[in-house]
């Protein structure tokens, strides 16, 4: 991915639809109160369909475009009138989000793949595999191939005919894009700023790409993905890692769920999240689907969807199982694998016909594709029927976590606060005894950290890493305008839209990490200004009334 400069300017982003999700009333049907709602509270020529198969959860779209609120404020807007009414539990926009850090660490691109290929690896085509103990867990499988019988669906930039991809094994026919709308999830390898053509191919070769050299390539030059048994559902969701839709990505996960994907595999993230976002992986979850995504690239703090509780995030290690430098980390890290200098498939369109190579790449992308292939390694070991009737469906994925963070190797003098539990290790994670019963509280009770990122206050305190937890309470105090012991009252009400701001506007952020770092004072205040002028001229008229009563 290409280093995009400081000086150009960000676009804004571009408002898709309102998510809302509604209470089920006896009597009524959910359409009926979810279109009632939205006649009191929107303007007229809005269309209301569900947003998936969650009861109660909708969308509204404007029939025109002329009728789409054409700023972030004006869709918050509509967001709390739609928000205020009687029976609406939560509403927000989604929107199509640059999350491309715009200034990125010294001598790093704004993704891992710019980063220099570690010598050590030339040559080590499978060093993944022996780093991850993935070999000698395949010997466990006598009756059937190392996870074979497990679907893991692939949200990314769709896929392309690689001889490392396994057309027996792919199965494009269960995809969707949602990118053009259509069942053809082909990625086009449309190439320009901020885009990723080939991305998916890559992830998905490390996912299930079959063991040793493919014929079409030389046999120098080769991937084995972890799950070589599994099968694969291509999502096209994005053009890009860092550009992409929120309302995509929902739609994905959901898409994922109903072709029975056993495991859902997201080497993308964005620096906001939501409640849309949030309750479409807690109802793959619910499903019996073991949910990962990849911690993040250069920004520090895990993004989204990574962060929430019911998502296994995914850091990125080095050959010598050091932390890859570029990975993001913290307290939401559950886990690391292998991501700096894998070698993975790629793919380039020259000339109106496609390259097939095989390189090195780098990236928490790759790190949890291998993971996933992990996961699917484990349900095709003890079968995911007899886990759904031995723990219930809902369980699934708290025990392969706990059993995932347990048997993980640590490194001497391994960074558990900020990569997790250690390196995930597919030989002892199969060999794990099963526990007798589930984690009494699921997947929210295996977090390290101590605070939810429920909590828009929680959301927008991860965002202002690496400051100290009371900096950060301090900045937002001051940006909003209020003492601190009023401020998670005020981020109750105008929290999201604030975490929002901050996710996607890395002045905005950088301004409040300053501030959150430079102590108490007069610099404080001086420091806040501009920052609190940058939001309030982006809010709605909510948050601009909040901050400045």
């Amino acid at each position: 991915m290409r280093h995009v400069p400081a000086s150009q300017k960000r676009p804004a982003p571009v408002f898709e639809s309102l998510a809302f999700r509604v209470e089920l009333a006896r009597g009524r049907q959910p359409r009926q109160v979810a279109t009632a709602a939205a006649r009191r509270a929107l303007p007229a020529g809005w269309t209301i369909r569900p947003l998936g198969p969650l009861p109660g959860s909708f969308e509204a779209i404007p029939r025109s475009r002329s009728s789409a609120p054409r700023t972030p404020g004006r869709a918050w807007d509509l967001a709390y009138q739609l928000r205020d009414q009687p029976a609406v539990i939560y509403a927000e926009p989604l929107f199509t989000v640059d999350n491309t850090p715009q200034q990125p660490p010294k001598g790093r691109s704004v993704k891992g793949a710019g980063t220099r290929d570690d010598p050590k690896t030339t040559g080590k085509f499978e060093w993944l595999l022996d780093t991850m103990k993935v070999k000698p867990a395949w010997q466990l499988f006598t009756s059937h191939a190392p996870g074979h019988g497990v679907a893991v669906g692939h949200p990314d930039t769709g896929y392309t005919r690689h001889p490392e991809i396994d057309d027996a094994r792919l199965r494009p026919e269960r995809g969707y894009d949602f990118e053009d709308d259509d069942t053809d999830a082909t990625d086009p390898l449309t190439g320009g700023p901020l885009r990723s053509p080939g991305h998916g191919t890559a992830t998905a070769s490390v996912i299930f790409s079959a063991t040793g050299a493919p014929a079409g390539l030389p046999a120098t030059a080769f991937v084995s993905g972890t799950a070589p048994g599994a099968t694969l559902v291509p999502i096209r969701t994005t053009n890009s890692v860092v550009l992409w839709s929120m309302g995509r990505l929902v739609k994905a996960i959901y898409h994922a769920v109903g072709q029975n994907c056993r495991v859902i595999s997201m080497s993308l993230g964005g620096l906001a999240g939501g409640h849309a976002l949030h309750d479409a992986v807690r109802y793959a979850e619910s499903q019996g689907t073991i949910v990962l995504a990849a911690a993040g690239n250069q920004v520090r703090f895990v993004t989204y969807p990574a962060a929430f509780d019911e998502v296994i995030a995914v850091a990125a290690s080095t050959f010598d199982d050091g932390e890859w430098s570029g990975s993001c980390r913290g307290d939401a890290v559950d886990v690391t694998a292998p991501g700096h200098s894998v070698y993975r498939a790629r793919v380039e369109r020259k000339n109106h016909s496609a390259s097939y190579t095989v390189e090195r790449s780098s990236g928490t992308s790759y790190a949890v594709a291998a993971t996933a292939g992990v996961a699917a390694l484990w349900l095709s070991h003890h079968g995911h029927v007899a886990l759904a009737a031995k723990y219930g469906k809902d369980r699934i994925a708290a025990v392969f976590k706990q059993l995932l963070q347990r048997t993980a190797r640590k490194p001497a003098g391994w960074d558990t606060k900020n990569f997790g539990a250690g390196i995930v290790n597919a030989l002892r994670l199969l060999q794990e005894p099963l526990p007798a019963q589930a984690p009494a509280r699921g997947l929210r009770g295996l977090r390290l950290r101590q605070s939810s990122t429920d909590d828009p206050l929680e959301q927008a305190i991860l965002m202002l890493t690496p400051a100290p937890r009371s900096g950060a309470t301090r900045a937002l105090a001051a940006l909003v305008g209020v003492p601190e012991d009023h401020l998670p009252a005020v981020m109750g009400d105008i929290g999201n839209e604030l975490a929002f701001q901050i996710g996607t506007d890395e002045q905005l952020r950088t301004q409040l990490i300053a501030t959150a770092t430079r102590g108490t004072g007069r610099g404080v205040k001086a420091a806040r200004k501009p920052a609190r002028r940058a939001a309030i001229a982006r809010g709605s008229r909510r948050l601009r009334s909040v901050m400045k009563g």
